[in-house]
């Protein structure tokens, strides 16, 4: 017998979700289970935002795995090991098979996502231990059956053009995050000569872009992202555009965040292009760097991981800007009140260049946690296969970019005869594919 833990603090719930699903196991036939999901969607889609918190913990209170069978199935095994199967399925928690199921219904894959995004959203403000700890339960759950169905040969990649369906224009236009459209004309440009806007789709969430690109196709690597939106036409012919630039990536669906749909689509894209506009034989990003300034700051305060990035190189610097010898103690200080004024001029920061540039590339190349670039950008693309190509002063003008960046942008190139061989060498050794550079910078 299943034995089941209620949560104290949530005894209507629980109930009530007990008796929702009253006899389901994980041994559950097909047609039972199907029913079973119908029941939790419609109790799920019932209950208020604030209480879900509570259907997910008893989930995992009262439908995980069954001690006694996966101790009696690892008895089997023990005497047979071609029992293993037996142990796989002992030890699938009761609340997978729920999930999976769900999937089966209509607008099931779209629940899903929606359940993995509450997930996501309640782990970052909870602060109960043992609620987490559930509530990581779950969201691994959702996260692998996720993964599972928006594997490469389920997801359609389509070229958004202005003859695109009215709709999907709207959500491209609306979801894109990382270089706001700034009206109908920008929105024209994007998806004109010399410019490529691809997304990938899902038949189970129609007419729904999950992850989009957009791309401009030029003659060499871009420094400049005024350079790629600026107004006007691009001109030039597309076969001799040799490079692609991938200058914004944006997932529209925060269920499916961390199942990997933008590395799949850079490449998928890649291949495209490859097909479409010979002449380009380069694919590289132009991407921000998100978190730097503030990561910075705490850097110079004394409260970050990383070692402060006043050493003697930097010293050296704020002494020639000041025409005297200065401490650490005086360099800090004068960096803090630079970088800590959001208005600061750009004068000022072109003064600093060499030490932001400097302290930038540490940020990207050495700055990690746990083997892995704390910068999520740099992450994302270094797990790719991609290169830490090179730095951009003034990569990005706007007050968005100095903001975010003092306007440094990153190129990450992917060279797609390397790409496997990159991700392998990081993911596995924590080693980064670094051009020479980027390690003059160091």
């Amino acid at each position: 017998m299943f034995r089941r833990f209620p949560i104290i603090y949530s005894t209507r719930h629980s109930s009530t979700l007990l008796s929702t699903l009253d006899g389901l196991t994980n041994r559950t036939s097909g047609d039972k289970l199907l029913t079973y999901s119908e029941k939790f969607s419609k109790l799920y889609e019932k209950s208020a935002p604030e209480t879900r918190k509570s259907i997910f913990l008893d989930l995992v209170a009262n439908f995980s795995v069954n001690r006694d069978a996966l101790n009696h199935a690892i008895s089997l095994y023990s005497k047979n090991d071609q029992m293993y199967p037996e142990i796989r399925t002992a030890a699938t928690a009761t609340y997978v098979k729920l999930i999976q199921s769900i999937g089966n219904l209509p607008s099931g894959v779209g629940q899903v996502c929606e359940m993995r995004a509450n997930v996501l959203a309640l782990l970052k403000r909870e602060t109960d231990r043992n609620s987490s700890a559930s509530l990581r339960h779950i969201e691994l759950a959702l996260r692998e059956v996720l993964t599972s169905w928006f594997c490469i040969g389920n997801l359609k990649l389509e070229r958004l053009t202005w003859s695109s369906p009215g709709d999907i224009l709207q959500k491209v236009a609306e979801y894109e995050a990382v270089h706001p459209v700034r009206g109908l004309t920008d929105f024209r440009k994007r998806l004109g000569p010399l410019r490529r806007c691809f997304y990938f789709s899902h038949e189970a969430l129609p007419r729904n872009p999950l992850v989009m690109v957009h791309v401009a196709l030029v003659e060499e690597i871009a420094d400049s992202v005024q350079e790629i939106t600026k107004r006007g036409e691009p001109t030039g012919r597309e076969e001799d555009q040799t490079t692609a630039i991938y200058y914004s990536i944006t997932s529209t669906q925060p269920g499916l965040s961390g199942i990997d749909l933008g590395n799949m689509l850079i490449k998928r894209v890649a291949t495209q292009l490859q097909k479409d506009v010979p002449s380009v034989k380069v694919h590289s990003t132009l991407s921000p760097v998100p978190g730097f300034r503030p990561w910075l700051i705490r850097n110079l305060k004394g409260n970050s991981e990383y070692p402060s990035i006043v050493d003697s190189k930097v010293i050296t610097w704020v002494s020639e800007l000041a025409e005297k010898t200065v401490t650490a103690e005086e360099a800090t200080e004068f960096l803090l009140r630079v970088v800590s004024n959001e208005k600061t001029e750009k004068g000022q920061l072109n003064a600093i260049r060499n030490i932001l540039m400097y302290a930038c590339a540490q940020y990207l190349y050495k700055a990690k946690r746990n083997g892995m670039a704390i910068n999520s950008v740099a992450n994302f693309h270094i797990r790719n296969g991609a290169e830490l190509y090179r730095l951009n002063w003034n990569g990005d003008t706007s007050h968005r970019g100095i903001n975010n960046s003092f306007g440094i942008m990153v190129n990450y190139r992917y060279n797609l005869d390397k790409v496997h061989e990159n991700s392998a060498a990081y993911t596995e050794r924590h080693e980064m594919a670094i051009s020479d550079t980027v390690l003059e910078l160091l």
